[in-house]
């Protein structure tokens, strides 16, 4: 594919550190595509189905948006705790496409490669003027499309439709058979898909997608816990801190005091 326009539709950094998350393992499914630098410490990163890899320290990893993603953290030898720094982008190509749509991003930043993007998220982590950071942003966007290769398969555009009707209705009552009307295919069709490219079923994905925004919920908002239990579609708020704690090791509660104190 030609790349003629790419628009940036919404960008967030941020970052963390804490000395607490050795050996923890953390399941989510984000809306954006996502950077991650492990600045202290690495990550090992599984996308989907695929092979776990690791960060070296000072590594990058590229998620792609609506994919399921299995990070464990890995404290410094030396500073014995994990920092990390990481860019959310929700982008378009040619004005219809999510980037990570139609290309495939290798889950390892290219050594080759880490140098300038580290010289880029230092631009980004230090501008404070909105206008800076897209500039920064775009030069992001310029290195992982350098390293990008365009998907050819017609079922990775089945999960792109998939994905993208959870992200818009992730907070309403959803079944398998709404996705896949969506997805122009059947829900055993979209089953083996799921299966095939994530490992796990559109339910479970669903879910997973829903504690991920809650965690982002969490750390950003002052809603209850009871309150962003309902708002990504979890009706019984004792399920919900159940299921958080299973893919994320601490309560919902925990998680708050974590990412607003690490």
């Amino acid at each position: 594919m030609e790349i003629k326009k790419i628009e940036i539709k919404f960008m967030k950094r941020d970052g963390f550190s804490s000395r607490s998350l050795e050996g923890v393992k953390h399941d989510k499914v984000l809306p954006w595509l996502s950077i991650v630098q492990s600045v202290e410490g690495s990550y090992d990163i599984a996308i989907g189905k695929n092979a776990k890899k690791s960060t070296d320290e000072g590594g990058f990893f590229i998620a792609p948006s609506g994919v399921s993603q299995s990070i464990t953290h890995h404290n410094s030898t030396s500073s014995e705790k994990i920092s990390c720094r990481w860019i959310f982008i929700d982008a378009t190509v040619n004005g219809v496409y999510r980037p990570d749509a139609v290309f495939d991003f290798p889950t390892i930043l290219p050594k080759a490669k880490i140098a300038d993007m580290n010289d880029c998220f230092n631009e980004l982590f230090s501008e404070e003027d909105i206008f800076s950071q897209y500039i920064s942003c775009y030069k992001i966007l310029k290195i992982i499309f350098s390293v990008a290769v365009p998907k050819r398969d017609a079922e990775g555009r089945t999960i792109h439709f998939a994905a993208d009707y959870i992200k818009e209705h992730f907070s309403e009552k959803i079944l398998v058979s709404d996705i896949a009307e969506h997805s122009n295919t059947s829900e055993s069709n979209l089953y083996a898909a799921f299966k095939r490219n994530f490992g796990i079923s559109p339910i479970a994905y669903l879910n997973n997608y829903r504690l991920s925004m809650a965690a982002e919920y969490l750390a950003d908002s002052e809603l209850s816990v009871n309150r962003i239990a309902e708002a990504v579609g979890f009706s019984d708020p004792l399920y919900f801190s159940k299921a958080f704690r299973r893919a994320y090791s601490i309560s919902p509660r925990e998680y708050r005091r974590q990412r607003r104190h690490g």
